[in-house]
């Protein structure tokens, strides 16, 4: 697992040798930028809020230190989001190739047969609504436009089986099996658990009800009880 972060932060800092694929990410820091001092002089018009939700120029600024390391992380997500929309562009490719695919491989992992196959949904919903719940710490409305971008780049990953979610999920899996290769399903089902996780987070966002984190301790909860049922009725069948 700690290979799979460190090579995946040397594949990122790659992106340093070729100014062009630095491009949208430059833009959307002088964005955030002219955003944050429009804010400072109470200049907040529709259009400065409406660039302010896409942007998520509003992350982690509000709160303690907590919210704003929250929201480091939310502007990072945002950044991987815009790099996967414009850079394949100038490779001549189509952006977020994957998310058709990814949308049918959601659906096809909710059809589940066994308690075994449950515990990788709910903790996959409990992990992202905690999740959420630390880059949009006010969960409001306005910043909820990481629980979107989290949503839209899951898609694209169940559907292309790659992506940086599931690579840490297959490692952090293969981890604590002691090297046993996880299965695709297994993985999907967590994949698609953190999907619905984040949209039942924005949908919380709309309504103005800050239930993420208690939200997520529960399912994981519920997670942790299915996995330990599970794993007593298979001991029972060996024995």
């Amino acid at each position: 697992m700690g290979k799979f972060i460190m090579g995946y932060i040397r594949q990122s800092l790659n992106a340093l040798k070729n100014p062009k694929q630095m491009i949208p990410t430059v833009v959307l820091g002088v964005f955030w930028l002219v955003l944050a001092l429009l804010g400072s002089y109470g200049i907040n018009p529709l259009p400065v809020r409406i660039l302010s939700f896409l942007t998520f120029a509003h992350g982690g600024m509000f709160g303690d230190v907590l919210g704003a390391v929250g929201g480091i992380l939310g502007k990072l997500v945002v950044v991987a989001f815009l790099n996967a929309a414009i850079i394949p562009l100038f490779q001549k490719k189509a952006s977020f190739s994957g998310v058709t695919g990814g949308i049918k491989g959601f659906f096809e992992a909710f059809a589940v047969k066994s308690i075994s196959a449950v515990a990788p949904l709910l903790g996959g919903i409990g992990f992202s609504l905690l999740l959420y719940a630390f880059m949009n710490s006010t969960q409001s409305m306005q910043n909820s436009i990481v629980g979107i971008i989290g949503f839209i780049m899951l898609l694209q990953s169940i559907g292309r089986r790659s992506g940086f979610m599931w690579g840490l999920i297959f490692s952090a899996v293969s981890s604590i099996s002691k090297g046993k290769t996880p299965s695709y399903i297994g993985v999907t089902r967590s994949l698609s658990g953190m999907t619905l996780g984040f949209a039942l987070g924005v949908a919380l966002s709309a309504i103005k009800l800050s239930w993420c984190a208690w939200l997520g301790a529960g399912f994981l909860l519920l997670a942790l009880i299915f996995t330990i049922i599970a794993r007593s009725k298979k001991e029972v069948l060996v024995a």
